[in-house]
């Protein structure tokens, strides 16, 4: 028992790369200039987020994410590199649960069709099933 409660106290170590969210979470990438106003998250959007497993990642002058992260600056600067690639606006990347690239846009972000490319992915359809039979 005071092994179990010890185990549930304990501080969670915050996720140092994308690869930590591996089998866990979907990722959305965004790179813009400026905060838009699509990232002011209301209750409905946290649910619709949440429900698919989605951890969102912002790049501006910091980084914004609805999950702690304890990633170097050096990490942030690679992952900028390697995703954005020279974009000269607004771009934005969904990862999957296998850690491939999903979707790649160079262009505002439209919540809805993150919603619906996630909902077509087979494991996300695996998940709608199993939570109908619950």
């Amino acid at each position: 028992m005071l092994i179990f409660v010890l185990f549930a106290f304990w501080p969670k170590e915050k996720p140092k790369t994308l690869e930590d969210f591996r089998w866990k979470n979907r990722l959305l990438l965004y790179f813009g200039q400026e905060i838009e106003k699509g990232w002011n998250i209301e209750d409905n959007l946290a649910e619709e987020i949440n429900e698919r497993k989605l951890v969102y990642l912002v790049f501006t002058d910091s980084l914004i994410s609805n999950q702690e992260l304890d990633f170097s600056k050096e990490y942030i600067i690679s992952l900028q590199k390697k995703y954005a690639m020279g974009a000269k606006g607004p771009c934005w990347v969904l990862i999957g649960l296998d850690g491939g690239v999903k979707m790649r846009k160079e262009d505002v972000l439209g919540w809805d069709l993150v919603f619906k490319t996630i909902d077509a992915m087979p494991m996300r359809q695996s998940e709608i099933r199993r939570r109908g039979k619950l």
